[in-house]
């Protein structure tokens, strides 16, 4: 019987600021095929946390060509910044987002595309810049 090992890849996105209003998108490619096992997020500058001015972090596998649709993360309020329910950032702190409840939805094969979105909701009291993003990925043989 062959044995499973498993290791631990990051991927790790660059770094972009979130506007105020609208989307703001950041792709990364998968760099094994395995399973997304940890979504971190941090950013230079803190947003408070408000039920009318928000922002919803999402990762969509886009797949290899582009038009996918899997959501890696649970589409649920700790992965906002609202005050009911999801979290203010603070500055420079390390913030772990909430992954897909579904396992099979973590699954991304090498070179998948991934778009890791911060959807502002209203408008943001400021940007926040410098945000980057860690994700951790096992690696299945």
């Amino acid at each position: 019987m062959a044995t499973r090992d498993r290791r631990r890849y990051a991927q790790a996105g660059g770094a972009t600021t979130i506007a105020t209003t609208g989307n703001t998108d950041l792709y990364i490619i998968a760099p094994v095929n395995g399973i997304l096992n940890e979504a971190l997020f941090s950013g230079v500058d803190a947003l408070a946390a408000s039920d009318t001015n928000y922002i919803t972090f999402s990762i969509t596998n886009l797949g290899q060509a582009g038009a996918g649709s899997t959501a890696l993360l649970a589409a649920t309020d700790p992965n906002t910044t609202k005050a009911t329910g999801g979290a203010a950032l603070s500055a420079n702190t390390k913030r772990t987002l909430t992954l897909n409840g579904t396992f099979t939805n973590l699954r991304v094969v090498a070179g998948d595309r991934l778009r890791v979105r911060a959807a502002a909701t209203g408008t943001l009291a400021n940007t926040v810049t410098f945000s980057t993003y860690l994700l951790t990925f096992l690696k299945e043989i």
